[in-house]
Order: structure tokens, then C-alpha cells, then sequence
């Protein structure tokens, strides 16, 4: 298929499979009763020298070829660093190539105009854990993942195609990173999705802590800067506050009230406490905020 097909055409379906082949199919079908027009199938899998393994693939290129002729079947195999697929996630470096695996796939529909269908019924469950990951940092508002609902009679029948009633997919909600953040759109350049993930967190690390700095500077006076610069790096009681600060404890409560109404106001909060603060102020004096 060309790169100008595929930019034509709707969707991808991607789906990670184990040894039931018919979690794929059935989606397949479902999708289709949706009026989702697939351009292809990716299918995922780990190494094929497991015979359960490779005669669930093996059934699935013979039934694409036969009842989806339309639709091409992608198989892409969860390989580790040198390449060799894995014969299964037992680790924690196998489970970062089967992240890196879900992010290229992704990540290549996204680069081709196609929306999304991540599935999460198959494989193993670390595997639907990176997926929604992976959603997370890719997806836009027009991208699915599905859960696959499959009645007990259809799973103990191994049919490939359910009669009507038998099975339904289930919409997975994705708090997408790049709602969160508009400066985080530009994560589908990377390459690796670990860089991705460190480049977020050290962003949405900045930013906290220029709004905490802001904070601080615009809306505290220097006595209430002090008590909470001492709350948040030690935790101490307001009595110990007090001690640490030649005042009374009732002078630091006070000055702590005033403190947690201006941190409802500034960060549009309905409630803030000692707790709050510690959350809030964390960035700007116990990670290296300080300027």
C-alpha cells in the first residue's frame, strides 16, 4: 500500500495477539459494523516458536486472506534490541521494546493521517498497560482504544466471527497529555518513547515550578515566604515553626491561613491545606527551584 493510499483511507487497526486470534477478527468485525473503514490490520505478536503463538497468526493471515481481502494484515513482531523477536515479556528490558514497539506503530499512523483503533484485548497485560500509554502521549481527540467484551459461549466456541449480541467493544476513556499541555504536542518527533515520557516530565516540571515561583514572589510577604519555605522543606509542626521562627504557633497558623486563601485564589483551588502548599511548593524548594 503507498504512503497516498493510506493518507486516503479512514483508519488502522493495531492489536497486540496471544494465543486467541479471535479477539482480532472480532474487533475487526465490530469496527466494521461501525462503518469504520480500515485501510489495514497491524497485527502484533512476540516470537512465533511457541505453536499456540504461531498458529493463532497463522489462522489469522488465512482468514484476512479470505474473508477481509480489502483490508492488508501487518504483522509485526515484538523483537528485542538485536532484533530477535521475544518469546515473551518476562522483564523489564523486554517490556521497554514492547513500549518502543506499540510507540513506532502509533506513531507511524499518526505521520500517515490515519486515526487510531488501539485494541487492548490481547497479549499480555503489561502490553495493554504500555497501549494506554502509548495513547496517552500520541493520541488526538479522533483516536480509539477498545477493550473487547466477548461472551462466554463465543470464547469457549474459538469462533472467529460472533453471532449478533455475542460481543461489543467497550471505548477505553485516554487523558491525553497533549490536552494537558498544548506545548506537548510536538512528543510525536521523538523516536524513543522513554525520551518522550523524560521530556514531559522535565516540562511539566518546569512549568510547576515557575507557577510556584510566581506564586511565591507575586502574592506572599516575606513572614509568609519564611513559614512556608520551612513547612514545605521539613514538615514541622506549627509549634515547631513558631520556635524555628521566634513566633507564636497562633502567628504562624496565621499566617498560614492567609497563605492557603491565596493559594485557593492563585491556583483556582476550592480547598488548600498544609498538605496543598507541600504539593504546590514542592518544585520551587526541594528540587532545585530556587533562584
Amino acid at each position: 500500500m503507498t504512503p497516498e493510499k493510506e493518507r486516503a483511507g479512514e483508519a488502522v487497526l493495531i492489536a497486540p495477539v496471544g494465543t486467541k486470534p479471535q479477539l482480532v477478527t472480532i474487533a475487526t468485525d465490530l469496527l466494521q459494523e461501525r462503518d469504520e473503514p480500515l485501510n489495514k490490520v497491524v497485527l502484533l505478536h512476540t516470537a512465533l516458536e511457541r505453536p499456540a503463538n504461531r498458529a493463532s497468526v497463522e489462522r489469522l493471515a488465512a482468514t484476512f486472506e479470505k474473508h477481509y481481502p480489502e483490508i492488508p494484515l501487518e504483522r509485526v513482531c515484538f523483537c528485542d534490541s538485536s532484533g530477535l523477536p521475544l518469546e515473551d515479556v518476562t522483564s523489564e528490558a523486554a517490556a521497554r521494546e514492547v513500549f518502543q514497539t506499540l510507540y513506532r506503530q502509533v506513531k507511524a499512523a499518526k505521520q500517515t493521517g490515519l486515526r487510531v483503533h488501539l485494541s487492548i484485548a490481547g497479549g499480555r497485560k503489561i502490553i495493554a498497560v504500555y497501549a494506554m500509554a502509548v495513547g496517552q502521549l500520541l493520541f488526538g481527540a479522533e483516536d480509539r482504544v477498545w477493550h473487547l467484551f466477548s461472551a462466554a459461549e463465543l470464547v469457549r466456541s474459538e469462533a472467529l466471527h460472533p453471532q449478533a449480541g455475542q460481543a461489543s467493544l467497550i471505548r477505553v476513556p485516554v487523558l491525553r497529555w497533549s490536552e494537558i499541555s498544548p506545548a506537548l504536542t510536538d512528543l510525536i518527533l521523538s523516536e524513543d518513547p522513554f525520551e518522550a515520557v523524560w521530556r514531559q516530565e522535565k516540562r511539566l516540571q518546569s512549568e510547576a515550578r515557575q507557577r510556584a515561583r510566581l506564586f511565591v514572589r507575586q502574592e506572599l510577604t516575606g513572614a509568609e515566604e519564611e513559614v512556608v519555605r520551612i513547612l514545605v522543606e521539613e514538615g514541622l509542626t506549627n509549634a515547631e515553626i513558631g520556635e524555628r521562627t521566634y513566633r507564636s504557633a497562633k502567628t504562624v497558623e496565621h499566617h498560614l491561613s492567609s497563605v492557603y486563601a491565596k493559594a485557593r485564589s492563585f491556583f483556582g483551588l476550592a480547598w488548600a491545606d498544609r498538605h496543598t502548599l507541600t504539593s504546590l511548593l514542592a518544585p520551587l524548594f526541594l528540587l532545585g527551584g530556587q533562584e
